[in-house]
């Protein structure tokens, strides 16, 4: 696959930005461009991911199955004593992936915004550095949020327009992954002058590819992305997550 991007900008406008800001319009710009393709493929990968996800919470006597309701599914008196219950439907899926892989259990989460405040919520979810006092969720990337028991990596999804969680297992090498995202060019940097105008153009291209893992069930097609086919990670959605506790 290639993705490419490109910008114009005027000799005027380099000029008196580096008369009066001192900044480069060349190097701002391409900053900009590659910042914004590399978020694009991350874009894609979490995209694939979720599409190609097993359906999770299957077991017997919930609700809805592929969803978790905190008010129907979860046994607690008030809203932290739910929120506990989510953390056990997680285990409950990294167990799950252990039996389907033989390779390990779920270590890594990705969830919305709301679902990663309630295990915060919890007191289950502990953060590192900077995210030591508050859950910063940084709408243009993709923010790691902190670290369930110890074991569990949990990322935030910043764009999520519904409350979800899906569980993946990584290995301790490359090949011990669900999905593979392999560059085949890097990030390349093009130039050229408009004929007519005479003024600058930039752009960027890349080219990659992008595979599930050999060894999971897709339909036989090896390496093929298919919808809910990979063992290595399970979804499901979260309901009734900001509803008062107390109705």
């Amino acid at each position: 696959k290639t993705r490419a991007l490109k910008a114009e900008y005027t000799m005027e406008l380099a000029q008196d930005l580096k008369k009066m800001h001192g900044l480069d319009a060349e190097a701002e710009l391409a900053n900009i461009l590659s910042t914004e393709i590399l978020a694009e493929i991350n874009r894609e990968v979490i995209g694939k991911v979720n599409w190609s996800a097993e359906a999770g919470a299957q077991q017997a006597g919930l609700a809805s199955p592929g969803t978790f309701d905190l008010d129907l599914d979860a046994d607690g008196r008030w809203a932290v004593e739910k929120f506990k219950s989510l953390l056990f439907q997680i285990e409950l899926e990294s167990n799950e992936i252990a039996l389907n892989t033989r390779r390990g259990k779920g270590n890594w989460v990705i969830c919305s915004s709301n679902v990663a405040s309630a295990l915060a919520a919890s007191g289950t979810l502990d953060y590192a550095g900077a995210l030591s006092t508050k859950l910063n969720v940084d709408i243009t990337g993709n923010t790691f949020a902190g670290t369930l028991n110890g074991r569990i990596k949990v990322y935030v999804d910043p764009f999520a327009t519904s409350d979800y969680i899906t569980v993946g297992f990584k290995g301790s090498n490359s090949y011990d992954a669900g999905l593979y995202y392999c560059p085949y060019v890097p990030l390349t940097m093009m130039k050229s002058v408009d004929p007519n105008s005479f003024q600058p153009k930039i752009g960027f291209k890349t080219r990659y590819g992008m595979t599930a893992n050999p060894l999971v069930s897709n339909g036989g097609a090896i390496g093929a992305i298919t919808a809910g086919t990979n063992e290595y990670f399970r979804t499901f959605t979260v309901d009734n997550i900001n509803t008062n506790p107390n109705t």
